[in-house]
């Protein structure tokens, strides 16, 4: 956005949304005067300093090794990267 553009439109905001799978953020353009609460979804990132603690090889392990019912090799990933993703999510801040 540019200074003539926000002149023109001083009640839009852009927010940058959670990714889920894909590489790209989806942008959230809204023109509302009413301020929005953020949502509570946190991003998920991955910490290095997560691979120096012995916890977190084992919980991934089995976290990793828990039966999946699908049949595509695609799904069987996708699934056990969002189990991993939805345990590690809050794990980073709660242990560091």
């Amino acid at each position: 956005m540019s200074f003539d553009w926000e002149d023109l439109f001083p009640l839009v905001s852009v927010r940058k949304l959670v990714r889920d799978v894909s590489d790209h953020n989806p942008l959230l353009l809204s023109s509302s005067p009413v301020k929005t609460s953020p949502l509570h979804n946190r991003e998920f990132r991955f910490e290095l300093s997560w691979l120096k603690n012995e916890e977190f090889y084992l919980k991934a392990k089995s976290i990793w090794e828990q039966p999946v019912n699908a049949s595509d090799p695609i799904d069987i990933l996708n699934i056990k990267l969002k189990r991993i993703k939805k345990y590690f999510k809050g794990w980073g801040s709660h242990s560091f």
